[in-house]
């Protein structure tokens, strides 16, 4: 359904979207709405829309480690995991990552936004970011027969006329109910609101699913195919950008975006722009862009011989990213969990009723819990008293990047005031770490997030080529304080399994099982089995420019008159919330920030 390279090629176009994403998409599908305007986007995957890979929601992320379906990048060896690699791939066809992800529709504590605004953005607030999440979604509630998901519905933090459809699941495990029952026992409230800004607690997330096919419901299939036949929008596939095309550069002024070059079928081409360039090609992706295009740091371009464009270090730095590890319980032989899909006979039956919109396979993950630190561990005081020494120790040192004292002492306050929810609990009925499941049993993982990391990381190129993967250094652990929350996430799990309800649902537990006890013993656990939760941010942030900015509160990368970007890389610091909806958000936001420029 995409277009020809022939389209494109050296064709001019009033705006040029980099990246058919989550983001990319939404901007591109907005500007078309005015007929006069043209767009081309250039997306390095394939069309893959009707793919049931995709398309079926259960189990989730199976196309995550997949070339056909996904860039399979890796972090370099982490010094802080044994110098191990840690796969972060991301989503590579028309839709982005909102083709492969797990679905979840999560928003952020309102107060994780208004700090974009304390960092110098104004106007980046959370009143602004809800305005423009509910014009993305169309939310569908629970029926009458499911009451207890309709009362956790708060319809007017919801959107209801969006492009993007959104809903609970048609089949829910069993188990959910109880294990929510077992985290009120262990002190944690239900969240309040967890998509008007509160989501503090434990509650039922609805996902991206489409009420009628029981489908995914993504960036391709809601922003893209209403809009694919309109004759001033041209979408390629199969396209890798290479760089920008800027006009010959005067002493002192910023420079102008007039093309981008491309690889289609491994011969480079150039598409011309009238108005804008537009980045959306991630946070791991839109680095790389920029420094190929002579924008980011000289320590980085001069080695490779790419002319520094516009010296702006913050391209590539300011990493931040979710880290997470699980606990697997084998449960008694009553409930059934997503392992019985490794019985093809069952599987296929499965796949039958999702055709009559029934069955496991319309499954998504539902049951999440957000918390402060000091709900989930007695420690936690101590544990932040010693945190803050550490962090004004190193402010006092005059050693730390610009930007970066800001942000953590915004994430200190969070801590102190209990405010976000940096720790996140994610009950998932299948086995997901330790081995295959044993034939014919069942297993519960819950998988325990930190979503607060001090440690900042990069991603910068290595390479001219733009074949060839940038180095992506999270810097995983670089401050102990993440591991140590990491750990008290987990434990605080493994304690889950001694209150009722859920002790009645454990046979035993199996991962890492009872040879881990000791201190030493869990950290080991983690260092070698954690793993990202794909929510990458800040690689091109939103900051001001002797911050280590890179754009500005209009989304404009500095020294440029017409580059933008928008996607997850301009946010300045984490949020505590899957990173799906804000990715919509700000696409949303990018589209109506470009269309009052014109």
């Amino acid at each position: 359904m995409t277009n020809s390279i022939e389209d494109i090629s050296n064709q001019a176009f009033d705006f040029v979207v980099v990246g058919a994403g989550t983001a990319g998409l939404v901007i591109a599908s907005r500007l078309v709405a005015d007929p006069s305007i043209t767009v081309a986007v250039l997306e390095a995957g394939p069309d893959l829309q009707g793919d049931p890979a995709i398309d079926i929601p259960a189990p989730p992320g199976i196309t995550m480690n997949s070339s056909k379906y996904a860039w399979i990048f890796k972090s370099t060896p982490q010094a802080h995991l044994g110098h191990r690699e840690v796969p972060m791939p991301r989503g590579k066809t028309l839709g982005g990552s909102s083709a492969v992800n797990f679905l979840a529709w999560c928003k952020p504590p309102a107060g994780d936004v208004d700090d974009w605004e304390k960092l110098g953005n104004v106007g980046w607030n959370w009143e602004r970011f809800q305005r423009y999440a509910k014009k993305v979604e169309s939310f569908t509630p629970a029926g009458p027969e499911r009451q207890e998901l309709h009362k956790r519905s708060n319809l007017s933090s919801h959107g209801i006329n969006g492009p993007l459809k959104t809903k609970f699941p048609e089949w829910i495990f069993k188990g959910d109910s109880k294990i929510r029952d077992t985290l009120h026992a262990a002190g944690i409230p239900n969240a309040e609101d967890p998509y008007g800004g509160n989501p503090i607690g434990t509650c039922t997330l609805a996902a991206t699913v489409d009420p009628v096919t029981h489908t995914r419901s993504y960036s391709a299939s809601s922003y893209y195919h209403p809009n694919m036949d309109k004759e001033n929008l041209t979408v390629l596939c199969n396209s890798v950008v290479e760089m920008i095309q800027f006009s010959p550069t005067v002493s002192g002024e910023d420079i102008k975006a007039t093309g981008v070059y491309f690889h289609y079928d491994n011969v480079k081409y150039v598409v011309h722009v009238r108005k804008e360039v537009i980045l959306c090609a991630g946070a791991l992706k839109t680095p790389q862009i920029l420094e190929q295009s002579g924008i980011g740091s000289g320590d980085v371009l001069t080695p490779l011989g790419i002319p520094v464009n516009v010296e702006l270090p913050g391209v590539g730095a300011n990493l931040q990213e979710h880290v997470y590890c699980g606990v697997v319980f084998e449960l008694d032989s009553t409930y059934e969990t997503l392992d019985k899909l490794s019985d093809p006979v069952f599987a296929t039956e499965q796949l039958t009723l999702h055709r009559e919109q029934k069955g496991m396979l319309t499954m998504t993950c539902t049951n999440y819990t957000f918390a402060p630190l000091k709900l989930i561990t007695t420690h936690a005081p101590e544990l932040i008293a010693e945190q803050r020494g550490h962090i004004e120790e190193k402010i006092r040192s005059g050693s730390l990047p610009p930007g970066l004292t800001e942000q953590w002492l915004l994430q200190l306050e969070r801590l102190e005031e209990a405010r976000s929810g940096e720790c996140e609990m994610i009950a998932f009925p299948a086995m997901l770490f330790g081995g295959a499941p044993e034939p014919g049993k069942s297993y519960l993982t819950i998988a325990g997030a930190n979503n607060s990391l001090f440690s900042r990381g990069s991603v910068h190129i290595t390479s001219k080529d733009p074949h060839v993967d940038p180095d992506i250094d999270p810097h995983y652990f670089e401050e102990d304080f993440d591991l140590k929350v990491l750990a008290e996430v987990l434990k605080f799990t493994r304690r889950l399994a001694e209150l009722e309800p859920l002790k009645s649902m454990i046979a035993k537990e199996v991962f890492p099982g009872p040879a881990v006890s000791e201190e030493d013993e869990l950290v080991n656990f983690i260092k070698k089995y954690l793993d990202s939760v794909y929510h990458t941010t800040s690689t091109a942030s939103m900051l001001p420019r002797n911050k280590n900015g890179v754009v500005d509160g209009k989304l404009r990368v500095y020294g440029t008159t017409n580059l933008r970007i928008a996607d997850l890389s301009i946010i300045p610091l984490h949020i505590a919330a899957h990173t799906q909806s804000s990715a919509y958000a700000i696409g949303e936001i990018a589209a109506d920030i470009v269309r009052d420029a014109m």
